[in-house]
């Protein structure tokens, strides 16, 4: 009997109460989050939108005005992270397709290299500001940011995605016309030669899951950019698609039935190392309907030709703009059509398709309402 009393008295005596100062303070449910986490750390607002907090995981860390929250949360990632490798601040020529855009925020954006796995930081002028690891890269970024008091996103988005071999300053006149009607946008590069579909599928969602301030996404497509987009919305449990409404979408000169050009080159060696594994994605029988469905949203697709039955091409049937013929790009489903007699390559430079974009985007038709 006394040695269980003995044990007993150990037991209660041996067991450390812990210091109230040292429980990791949580957050209050009148707080919520409107962005994406940062490198695990969150920032919440209170519904009258002038207190926030500022969590790493579900610790408290701060509570205060925004600015506290956002100055103290660039401090702990340069703690933690820094803000990358010694740097030289020198141009870059923006990507192509050794790079795929994993981070996108007005102009700014992180890429990653397709080969050495490493990652930059772009600035809108095509300056590499940092390199290193995706966390030195993003650490880098969120200083800047909070420095030079960068402006916040739109809330609506819309992206650009080039085709196959392109990148996206092809885009530039088109770009200039939305931003003046008050979208912001996104000219993403992505490697088209060097990826699958559904890699590029991918890396889009991840993007898109890093998205701030942005509530509506909509998208505007050359070539094989229509097919991108196709295969990211057959992805299911993105966590972009529980945040941001799903506007509008473009497809200019898409291969929506699958290229016959593509299907013929598919065996040619060249071909196969010049177009890489889109290349066979792109061809008739890799383009599905049950792995690339039509699009949960408005859409309407502009495509190229003479508006005759011969089109650019002599060596393809029907009317074409040289790469795909008018009947590849007609997907069932499109909310409207037009043919422009314009060829593949820089359709969307044309006056005629850079007005028709920015009329769909607001309002789902190509022309404007009355005509």
């Amino acid at each position: 009997m006394r040695i269980g009393l003995l044990f007993i008295f150990f037991c209660v005596s041996s067991c450390q109460v812990p210091d109230p100062q040292s429980i990791p303070k949580m957050s209050s449910p009148e707080f919520s989050s409107s962005r994406p986490s940062v490198l695990g750390h969150s920032i919440l607002s209170d519904s009258s939108g002038e207190r926030f907090q500022l969590l790493e995981g579900e610790e408290l860390l701060l509570e205060g005005t925004l600015e506290e929250c956002e100055q103290k949360l660039a401090e702990r990632l340069f703690q933690r992270y820094g803000e990358g490798r010694p740097n030289l601040p020198l141009p870059t020529l923006g990507g192509l397709q050794l790079w795929a855009d994993v981070f996108w925020r007005g102009g700014w954006r992180i890429q990653e290299h397709v080969y050495a796995g490493y990652f930059r930081l772009i600035s809108p002028d095509r300056v590499r500001h940092a390199w290193g690891t995706w966390e030195e890269c993003r650490s880098a970024f969120e200083g800047i940011r909070i420095s030079e008091n960068l402006p916040e996103a739109s809330e609506r988005l819309v992206i650009f995605l080039h085709g196959l071999g392109r990148a996206g300053g092809s885009f530039a006149s088109m770009q200039e016309k939305l931003e003046v009607s008050g979208f912001d946008v996104a000219t993403l590069v992505y490697p088209s030669t060097r990826r699958s579909l559904d890699e590029h599928a991918q890396q889009l969602a991840h993007l898109l899951d890093r998205v701030e301030g942005v509530l509506e996404v909509s998208f505007v497509t050359h070539s094989l950019g229509g097919l991108v987009v196709r295969t990211l919305l057959a992805r299911q449990g993105d966590a972009w698609r529980t945040r941001l409404r799903l506007g509008r979408i473009v497809m200019l000169a898409p291969p929506s039935q699958g290229s016959a050009v593509a299907e013929t080159l598919k065996d040619f060696m060249p071909f196969e190392w010049l177009a890489g594994p889109s290349g066979q994605d792109v061809t008739a029988s890799g383009v599905e309907a049950e792995r690339i469905p039509v699009p949960p949203c408005e859409f309407g697709v502009i495509a190229g030709g003479k508006n005759d039955d011969r089109g650019w091409n002599p060596l393809l049937v029907g009317d074409d703009d040289g790469v795909v013929t008018v009947e590849e790009t007609r997907l069932p489903g499109a909310t409207d059509f037009l043919l422009v007699e314009r060829a593949h390559t820089f359709i969307m430079r044309a006056p005629e398709v850079v007005e028709a974009t920015r009329n769909f985007l607001l309002a789902g038709i190509f022309s404007k309402s009355g005509e």
